[in-house]
């Protein structure tokens, strides 16, 4: 028969099942960042007849550059799911993590913007219409990759925002948010 949580241990195991939550949750969205990104470097990659194009040369390279990220986001998401803690110390893991999600965001967001006004031009300029639908097709990935690094800027923007408030990444305490 196990033993009741003493006093605080109950707390500590809520803190960490929160802290696992929001983990487990960055994890999936840059897995799936990767996995759209990735595929957007691809399909931008496979006919060398749009590549002739500056907007997606520039959908090319932001989307390898976002998946490289990704790539290693993942992995720093699942050292933290897997060991509680984050692989560079907290407070620079937490702004690192918000500031290269912005920059990437931003970056992939203008790729793909750039690259959807030329796509919508596409057929001309000796260009079959087999390359356009892969143009259209990394544009659309290219927007769905950097929805889900939005996304992973908004979960780690609350997490950064809840340690400068709390001092920590991990959810308050019941018993240390009491008025008394």
């Amino acid at each position: 028969m196990s033993s009741p949580l003493r006093n605080g241990e109950q707390a500590a195991a809520g803190r960490r099942k929160a802290a696992g939550r929001m983990g487990a949750l960055l994890l999936l969205l840059r897995v799936a960042a990767l996995c759209f990104s990735l595929a957007a470097a691809v399909f931008a990659a496979t006919d060398g007849a749009v590549l002739r194009l500056a907007p997606f040369r520039f959908l090319l390279a932001a989307n390898a550059i976002v998946a490289v990220y990704s790539a290693f986001e993942v992995a720093a998401a699942a050292w933290e799911v897997a060991k509680g803690a984050t692989l560079l110390p907290e407070a620079m893991q937490l702004w690192f993590d918000f500031g290269h999600d912005q920059g990437f965001g931003y970056m992939a967001l203008a790729a793909g913007a750039a690259a959807a006004r030329e796509a919508t031009a596409c057929g001309g300029e000796n260009i079959s219409s087999t390359a356009c639908l892969q143009a259209d097709i990394a544009v659309g990935l290219g927007f769905a990759a950097f929805a889900f690094l939005a996304l992973a800027a908004l979960a780690t923007g609350f997490r950064l925002v809840r340690f400068l408030a709390t001092g920590s990444r991990l959810p308050a305490s019941s018993s240390s948010s009491a008025p008394y």
